[in-house]
């Protein structure tokens, strides 16, 4: 096995005995609230912002609301240009996401947290399911990273991943969260360079 072996292995046993620790609802409610809330509303905004935008309604609207500012004169007519009505519609997004997450998280914690044997086993098992998740997602970002940074650094830390027991080095070439036509570019050998040229 090799060194990353190890410390994924090391990982996953500490992420494990946490989440058994610390239970399904509250694990969830601290991994969704904060910081970590908002991250998770930006990335879920990213993900859905182009569906929403394609909606038929919701094209009409912006329509309206361009063609509004830019008969309010030269003010509205730059706001227009720099597609404003998108910004707007991002933002509402965001806050619509941020009320449904803390409904969602608030219903799901208080079922996960029901006094009874069976509820508390269950939040037991699933909080050690949800934190193993977690550091399956941070390790994806974390790859991600490397990959962006691309060039020798990204080879060096590629190099340590070959060979690994958990496909480690799999995972980091196939990562989920980085755009096909990226992951051809650093298979390639061009690294972090795609972003730039």
């Amino acid at each position: 096995m090799l060194t990353a072996d190890w410390i994924a292995l090391g990982l996953v046993v500490v992420f494990l005995a946490l989440g058994a620790l610390v239970g399904f609802g509250k694990g969830l409610k601290f991994f969704t609230s904060g910081i970590f809330g908002i991250i998770i509303a930006v990335v879920v905004c990213y993900l859905t912002l182009g569906f929403v935008l394609n909606i038929e309604f919701v094209q009409d609207l912006l329509a309206d609301f361009d063609e509004w500012l830019r008969g309010t004169g030269s003010v509205g007519t730059f706001f227009a240009d720099i597609n404003i009505g998108k910004i707007v519609a991002a933002i509402i997004l965001f806050i619509i996401v941020q009320i449904v997450r803390i409904i969602i998280v608030k219903i799901i914690k208080g079922i996960a947290e029901i006094d009874n044997i069976i509820f508390k086993v269950i939040n037991k098992i699933l909080g050690a399911v949800f934190f193993v998740a977690v550091l399956a997602a941070i390790t994806l970002i974390v790859f991600q990273i490397f990959a962006m940074i691309g060039g020798e650094t990204y080879d060096n830390f590629f190099a340590n991943l070959e060979g690994s027991v958990f496909l480690l080095d799999k995972i980091c070439e196939n990562n989920l969260l980085i755009p096909v036509e990226f992951c051809s570019a650093v298979k390639l050998g061009y690294g972090g360079h795609f972003l730039v040229g």
